[in-house]
């Protein structure tokens, strides 16, 4: 076959799909992916074919956005982005889709690509990488972003999801409907009806992480996290490995890879850090929101692959990505989830229910950061849990290779 994989966000949400494209490409078949420049090199690394959609430029553009990572701001800064985007996403994919050979495999955001279905017939699998995607009146977990959703009865959380699903399409149907328009197809009343394959809906997580509901699509099924390892080349710099060898496993911190805003962040990182008496490494692409000088037991990193970094440390502070999350339970280590927005506090609250991980507000004070580190450091539950939980991992058939085959019973 001929795979064109068109996915949309940061590393948490394209690495997965590199992961997805080198099952698919040892198997045999050709596989392109689209998507922003800022990821040609891991792509090609990979062995894949890298199609730009987007350069580094206009990416950094976005993320330097404030809103961005804004609790109730960031879902908005997106929806403007696509309800522009309809034309130019469609004509990249148009581009480079082969009639009658062509499978596209899209991620959330990559919703365009239903445009190629409708009109030219194209095999399409939609891959949702996180249970927030798919929301649910029968688990209102993924509603985590309202605290108060959980208490809803079921007749009410349905009512809130359609409440949601009209404001998603107040915003981008006017602009997608136009665009429709010209190429002859009919409008569409719900983005959240309508953006699912109607072929192939694929859940990129486990079921004993979020279980199949009712309310998902009829077509979805289930497999266990796409997770992208080290490339053979990749390794950890050797100044990261001499700090380690230099003392006490570090407690690691990023914000997300596309989080250019966390000043604050890596503030209380050093506050809690200190307080606690330990070592802190530090990971982000944007040296600026770091102060200038960092004490000696503070080393910092552009970038360091998790699957490697993970095992090393004694706990992984972040975002709550799901890319990040499902890498440090493969590792089974303890994670202190910060969310900001998006899918991070749903991730965050179902992996303390799992009783790996603790989470704070990204707005907490240092000294409630220490305390929830403590308790993850301290406690040989979380520690046995997270162990557990990496065994059953490591077994598991890895999640490239199980939608893969979804992608080949196309």
């Amino acid at each position: 076959m001929h795979v064109l994989i068109y996915c949309v966000g940061s590393a948490g949400d394209v690495y997965p799909f590199i992961a997805i494209g080198e099952s698919l490409q040892r198997r045999g078949h050709e596989v392109q992916v689209l998507t922003a420049g800022l990821f040609r090199d891991k792509i090609e690394r990979a062995g894949l074919g890298f199609i730009e959609a987007g350069s580094q430029e206009q990416y950094d553009e976005v993320i330097q956005n404030p809103d961005l990572w804004h609790p109730k701001k960031g879902a908005g800064v997106i929806l403007r982005l696509f309800g522009d985007g309809w034309p130019l996403a469609y004509a990249f994919l148009v581009d480079h889709v082969r009639p009658h050979d062509t499978v596209l495999v899209t991620s959330t955001l990559g919703m365009s690509a239903r445009l190629l279905q409708e009109k030219l017939g194209t095999k399409l699998v939609t891959v949702h990488l996180q249970p927030s995607s798919l929301l649910s009146a029968t688990d209102p977990g993924a509603l985590a972003a309202l605290p108060w959703a959980k208490y809803l009865p079921v007749w009410a959380a349905r009512a809130l999801i359609a409440s949601i699903d009209r404001g998603m399409s107040f915003l981008l149907c006017p602009k997608l409907n136009a665009f429709r328009a010209t190429i002859a197809l009919p409008p569409v009343r719900s983005i959240r009806r309508w953006m699912n394959s109607p072929e192939r809906v694929v859940c990129a997580f486990p079921p004993w992480f979020a279980a199949p509901q009712r309310d998902w699509p009829a077509n979805a099924v289930s497999t266990t996290f796409p997770r992208l390892v080290a490339a053979e080349d990749e390794r950890l710099s050797g100044e990261l490995l001499a700090f380690f060898n230099a003392g006490a496993p570090p407690i690691a911190y990023t914000p997300g890879s596309a989080h250019a805003h966390g000043r604050a962040f890596f503030e209380r990182a050093l506050a809690a850090t200190e307080k606690l008496g330990m070592r802190a490494v530090f990971v982000t692409r944007y040296r600026d929101q770091l102060p200038d000088a960092l004490p000696s037991w503070v080393h910092y990193e552009p970038y360091a692959p998790y699957d490697l970094l993970a095992p090393r440390v004694a706990a992984f502070v972040h975002h709550g990505g799901i890319g990040t999350s499902a890498t440090v339970l493969a590792a089974g280590t303890p994670q202190l989830i910060t969310p900001f927005t998006f899918d991070q506090p749903d991730n965050a609250a179902r992996l303390k229910k799992l009783g790996v991980a603790e989470s704070v507000s990204p707005k907490a004070p240092a000294t409630q950061w220490a305390r929830a580190l403590s308790r993850l450091l301290n406690d040989p539950a979380v520690a046995n849990t997270c162990r557990e939980i990496a065994a059953r991992m490591a077994v598991e058939e890895p999640g490239g290779e199980q939608i893969a085959n979804w992608i080949e019973k196309l």
